[in-house]
């Protein structure tokens, strides 16, 4: 038979609409509205009702409401609950973080730069729902990260030219103790002009040693602390005891699982 599947098994239905509904089946939080209504209109969708980007969920809220075809509707079960169901989910890992932190630390998740192109836009915004930052800072700042001081061979040498391009920015700098001990190399950092120092190796001990050698030295007012590389939720306190200013989370967020969404047709519309 040369018909299509669907247009064989929906022929008898060409002249009726079904109205439905997408359900979330866990706690968390909604993102995706802009790609659901885009797609709802592609798919020649009645749009009834579409929950805000940012909603908190509960199992069974519901975040989407129309009416349409049958095919229209096989078609968006298809594609509406993928499409919703990644961004929720990393939008619900942010929300953990970030209530977590209560106000006490800054949560950065930069990991999004580390995702496709056609998706890091999504995600972004999927971060910030949750309520983490995307940026280590909100004013203009040069970051060197771990191959930059590598080809320059040290860490001070990288922040002074990275200065001589504009002494306005702050300097953020990745420290992983490669080549001299971490405590070292946050001192030579900072006084080369850096003002974020991100101890990026995960071990707790690492962190201590370069605030300890700053607080010894009347320097740590005039950096702020981040603390990367593995760092899980239930980390969140101890990095706080310790000191730091700022988290920068990864893959606890942008690896975060989907939120499990349902399709359910609910009835004809006459």
């Amino acid at each position: 038979m040369c018909v299509e599947l669907r247009d064989y098994l929906f022929l008898p239905l060409k002249n009726k609409n079904f109205y439905f509904s997408i359900t979330s089946e866990e706690n968390g939080m909604f993102a995706g509205a802009d790609k659901v209504r885009e797609i709802a209109n592609e798919l020649g969708l009645k749009v009834v009702y579409l929950a805000k980007d940012g909603t908190v969920l509960n199992k069974g809220s519901t975040v989407f409401e129309a009416y349409g075809t049958a095919s229209a509707v096989i078609k968006a079960e298809e594609i509406l609950l993928g499409l919703i169901g990644k961004p929720s989910g990393v939008a619900t890992a942010s929300l953990k973080f970030y209530n977590k932190a209560d106000g006490r630390i800054k949560v950065v998740c930069g990991a999004w730069k580390k995702v496709l192109p056609e998706i890091r836009p999504l995600l972004r915004h999927s971060i910030a729902l949750g309520g983490c930052s995307i940026r280590m800072c909100d004013e203009p700042f040069i970051y060197l990260d771990k191959n930059y001081i590598r080809l320059f061979g040290n860490i001070g040498d990288a922040v002074k030219r990275a200065r001589g391009y504009d002494p306005t920015r702050l300097i953020v700098a990745q420290l992983r103790g490669e080549n001299i001990p971490i405590n070292k190399e946050a001192e030579e950092a900072y006084k080369a002009g850096a003002k974020i120092l991100m101890i990026d190796t995960g071990n707790l001990m690492d962190l201590k040693l370069a605030l300890d050698v700053a607080k010894s030295n009347n320097w740590r007012e005039s950096v702020e602390f981040a603390f990367a590389g593995g760092i899980k939720i239930d980390m969140i306190d101890e990095i706080i005891d310790m000191g730091a200013d700022i988290i920068d989370v990864g893959r606890s967020i942008i690896d975060a699982p989907m939120l499990d969404f349902k399709l359910d047709v609910k009835s004809v519309v006459e």
